[in-house]
C-alpha cells in the first residue's frame, strides 16, 4: 500500500490527474503524505492547480492540514491567488497559524516580493476572511520563510509589510485594523521596522501614530 500511495503522491505532482484517480480507485489514500511534508492536495494548491483541487476535494482530500504542508499558508507563500481564493471557500480556517511559530497566512504572503498583484490578492482575500492582522509571531523561533536561517521577534505581518516597504499592502493592513503602534518582542512597531531597511518618507508616513515625531 505504502507503493501504491507513493505513486498516487507522484502522479499528483505531475498533475497527472487520470492517474490520482486510477490509484484512488486500488485504494491509495488521497491524503497520503510523505516524510517531506507532501501531499496531493498541497501540491496542486502550491502550483495554483484549481482542477487538480476540485478533484482532490472530491475523492475525500483535507483542506486545512495543523502542519508545516498547512495547504492555506504555503498557497499564500508562493503567490498563489487562484488557490488561497478556492481554499477559502472550500472552508479552510482563514486564521490558522503554525504552533511552532505563530505565523499566519498573511506573515507567509508579505515575506516574499514576487508577484506583486498576486500577493495584493491574497492580502484581501485573507483580510476579507477574516484573517488576524495583528497576529504575533513566536519570539526566537526559527522560520522558514525567508530561505534562510532567520529567528522570528514576535512581528505582525504589519511589520514584515513595513520591512518590504509595500505600501498598498501597508494600506490594506491598516484600513483593515492592523495596529501601527504594537511592538514585537523587543519593542519595535512597524516604522521602526520600515526605518531599518530605509524605507521611503512616503512609506514612513503611513506607519505613524500616537507621538512618533512627523516625517516631514
Amino acid at each position: 500500500m505504502e507503493n501504491l500511495n507513493q505513486q498516487l503522491l507522484d502522479a499528483a505532482v505531475e498533475g497527472n490527474l487520470e492517474a490520482v484517480k486510477k490509484f484512488v480507485s486500488q485504494g491509495a489514500d488521497i491524503n497520503y503524505t510523505e516524510a517531506g511534508g507532501n501531499c496531493a492536495v498541497f501540491s496542486a494548491a502550491w502550483e495554483g492547480n484549481i482542477p487538480a483541487l476540485e478533484l482532490y476535494h472530491s475523492l475525500g482530500a483535507l483542506i486545512d492540514w495543523e502542519k508545516s504542508n498547512n495547504p492555506l499558508c504555503n498557497a499564500a507563500f508562493n503567490g498563489q491567488a487562484a488557490s488561497v481564493r478556492w481554499l477559502l471557500e472550500k472552508g479552510a480556517n482563514p486564521n490558522f497559524s503554525f504552533a511552532d511559530t505563530g505565523e499566519n497566512a498573511l506573515h507567509y504572503t508579505i515575506c516574499k516580493t514576487s508577484e506583486p498583484e498576486q500577493r495584493t490578492e491574497i492580502v484581501k482575500l485573507l483580510v476579507n476572511a477574516g484573517t488576524d492582522v495583528n497576529k504575533k509571531t513566536i519570539d526566537g523561533e526559527e522560520t522558514l520563510c525567508f530561505m534562510r536561517d532567520a529567528f522570528l521577534k514576535g512581528e505582525t505581518p504589519l511589520h514584515r509589510a513595513a520591512a518590504y516597504g509595500n505600501a498598498e499592502l501597508i494600506k490594506i493592513l491598516l484600513d483593515a485594523g492592523a495596529d501601527p503602534s504594537v511592538k514585537d518582542a523587543y519593542g519595535d512597531t512597524p516604522i521602526s521596522w520600515g526605518s531599518w531597511h530605509l524605507r521611503d518618507a512616503e512609506i514612513l508616513k503611513l506607519l505613524l501614530y500616537g507621538n512618533v515625531p512627523r516625517i516631514r
